[in-house]
């Protein structure tokens, strides 16, 4: 290797220098001197020849001239002093100038060597600094080499039977998360893929199945059928008559299920692993974003936690544990099963909550939860109470295509942008009693079997009710609309209540002409009421926009209904043509 040349090997991703290549650069070259002048190298000579030679000159030279001249005694001496002076000074300043070169010399040499010794100096910090970061590498590397160890050994934990043991190794994977991201040697792309990878392990885990959970859920599934048979002779209310059925009608090939004598055992693995899975959303709620809120109990600042990049999936995931008071980044439930109450009352969730495509299978409490993004409950299924009162949500709400078999209660509930209920189906009492609706409330095409109820909501920008169902009571009592309101096409079974209701600048529209073709087409139908049913009430507050009436017939009895619309027999419907056939002519 030629000098001065460096050689590196590969050591964590950096280039290290080797212990066989030189750590010190080459000393510099020290400047020669100059050659010595003709004065230097002649020096000796020319000192002995001006003594020599001027001592003769001043001796002869005034004696030949007093001798030969007859210059005075006194002027010979004279001369004699005035040669050896010049003599004396020329010797003088040979030697002046051989100490002036020596000294310039000397001053070289210094110098060169003051180099020498900083070069030393320059290269021996070099080298303690090389080793220094050689160290500091090496320390990182063992560092590094100590948590994956850590990281391998915690996620074996996971497998291990003793909930103890499963937990251990959580807090150890959490704690390993927290490391990473304050490693300075890294950057902040390095800190969360190292980071991210744990938490994959994490939502692994909860994505991770767990037989117990569906057979604890089974058991107390069949102990309520049996305490509910039990009761089957007495008067039973609408709800718990449709649970009852649900239930035989869920276990009705099941005679070779054998009840377990004791599942006391299998109760409290249950439990174990509720607490265990739990903690996994405490510990990540803990590094997740917090919220600065207003006197109002609104949000006026999000701030990101630690863990507010990372990405998590709990897509698919059982759950069998609650998860209220908690907040939550970035919740992928998409197609997540619930074996037993999903409880996220009170529950934050920071970024998009996707509950898409999932199931509920017992009771539902969302109720004071908050979304601060998109919340998707698209093609959900709520096959029990479903709990949104006073929950708040800042972005869109979807609820498309979502089934409610049970109670929907969305008292209170606040919607800052759309909240799209369109195609939904509320097979029991839905309660959007007093709910606020910043931007357009769309359901467009939903049915409600059951009392709808919108007593006291508010609609700041458009409401769609275009084409909906309501196959019982519709309450719109108090409620406030301060845009458009749409019911063309909506058909209403039952009495429909707007008494005192407010339609800030429009009246609401129930029929709309199709434009090409005579006549009124998208006509809100109302079914004809038996005289013990409650009529519908169209009596809105004195400062309201009016609802629009006309009159119209059917079986010989006159009504009052907006204008467009149409009475229909609700028993005539027509299999075959789809449709009812006894309609009245739209009220004029």
């Amino acid at each position: 290797m030629l000098e001065g040349e460096r050689s590196y090997q590969k050591g964590q991703g950096n280039l290290v220098p080797s212990n066989n290549a030189s750590s010190a650069p080459e000393s510099p070259v020290i400047p020669k001197a100059q050659e010595n002048p003709w004065y230097i190298q002649h020096f000796t000579k020319l000192l002995i020849g001006f003594g020599l030679g001027g001592g003769a000159i001043a001796i002869l030279l005034p004696w030949m001239l007093w001798f030969f001249c007859g210059m005075s005694s006194g002027s010979s001496d004279q001369l004699r002093l005035h040669l050896l002076y010049v003599t004396g000074g020329i010797i003088a300043v040979l030697t002046l100038l051989q100490t002036n070169w020596k000294n310039q010399g000397d001053r070289l040499k210094i110098d060169a060597d003051i180099k020498k010794n900083e070069q030393d100096a320059e290269n021996e910090a070099a080298k303690r600094e090389q080793d220094a970061v050689k160290s500091e590498r090496d320390h990182t590397r063992l560092v590094h080499a100590e948590r994956r160890s850590r990281y391998t050994k915690a996620v074996e934990q996971l497998a291990d039977e003793k909930a103890a043991v499963r937990l251990g190794g959580i807090y150890t994977l959490v704690g390993l998360v927290d490391e990473w991201l304050v490693d300075d040697t890294l950057d902040t792309e390095e800190q969360q893929k190292e980071g991210q990878v744990i938490i994959n392990n994490l939502c692994s885990y909860i994505r991770s199945p767990f037989p117990l959970a569906e057979k604890i859920e089974e058991h107390e599934a069949r102990k309520a059928l049996e305490n509910l048979q039990k009761l089957e002779s007495e008067k039973l209310d609408e709800e718990v008559s449709s649970l009852l059925q649900s239930l035989l009608k869920r276990f009705k090939d099941s005679d070779g299920y054998e009840k377990p004598k004791d599942i006391t055992a299998d109760y409290a693995k249950f439990h174990e692993e509720q607490d265990v899975r739990r903690t996994i959303f405490v510990e990540m709620s803990k590094r997740s974003s917090t919220f600065i809120m207003n006197e109002k109990d609104e949000i006026v600042e999000t701030v990101s936690g630690m863990w507010s990049n990372f990405d998590f999936d709990f897509s698919r995931a059982p759950v069998f544990y609650p998860l209220n008071a908690i907040t939550i980044e970035k919740g992928n439930f998409s197609s997540t099963k619930f074996y037993s109450n999903a409880d996220f009352s009170e529950a934050k969730f920071t970024q998009t909550a996707d509950f898409s495509k999932t199931t509920f299978a017992r009771t539902a409490d969302f109720g004071g939860a908050k979304f601060t993004q998109k919340a998707d409950f698209s093609k959900t299924t709520f096959a029990r109470t479903a709990d949104f009162s006073w929950a708040t949500f800042t972005q869109k709400a979807d609820f498309s295509k979502t089934t409610f078999a049970r109670t929907a209660d969305f008292s209170w509930a606040t919607f800052t942008q759309k909240a799209d209920f369109s195609w939904a189906t509320f097979t029991q009492k839905a309660d959007f009693s007093e709910a606020k609706f910043f931007q357009t409330a769309a359901f467009g095409r939903a049915e409600f079997t059951r009392a709808a109820d919108f007593s006291k909501a508010k609609f700041f920008q458009t409401a769609d009710f275009s084409r909906t169902k309501f196959t019982r009571a519709a309450d719109f009592s108090k409620a406030e609309f301060t845009r458009a309101a749409d019911f063309r096409g909506a058909i209403f079974f039952q009495n429909t209540n707007f008494s005192r209701a407010t339609f800030e600048k429009y009246s609401p529209r129930f029929a709309a002409t199709t434009h090409g073709v005579s006549g009124v087409a998208d006509r809100a139908r109302f079914a004809a009421l038996s005289e013990k049913q409650p009529a519908h009430n169209f009596t809105v507050r004195e400062d309201s926009r009016p609802i629009l009436l006309g009159e119209t017939e059917l079986g010989n009895i006159k009504y009052n209904l907006p204008m467009g619309a149409v009475l229909f027999d609700p028993y005539s419907w027509d299999e075959e043509k789809k449709e009812y056939t006894r309609v009245s002519k739209p009220a004029k």
